[in-house]
């Protein structure tokens, strides 16, 4: 996929960091030859929620577009309960 461009200042990326791995935490650990497509995925839809003008914690709504969107319907509802233990 081409690489995505934006601007963001050091505390934002920080924050889309933080977002990425919280998200990952609740969605993952996904092993095997899916694992860096899924990664990709989460991080775009997190530079989606930001590039669309949602501000502050967007890791509950990247974690549902993920378990949305991504393949492999019978790993996400683990991704759920998952979640809901958290």
């Amino acid at each position: 996929m081409p690489a995505c461009q934006f601007d963001a200042g050091p505390e934002e990326l920080a924050a889309l960091g933080t977002a990425f791995h919280e998200a990952w935490r609740h969605v993952g650990p996904i092993y095997g030859p899916f694992e860096n497509p899924h990664r990709e995925w989460l991080a775009r839809l997190i530079l989606g929620l930001r590039r669309s003008g949602h501000s502050g914690d967007i890791t509950l709504l990247a974690i549902e577009q993920f378990m949305a969107t991504a393949p492999l319907a019978e790993w996400a509802s683990g991704a759920q309960e998952r979640l809901a233990r958290n």
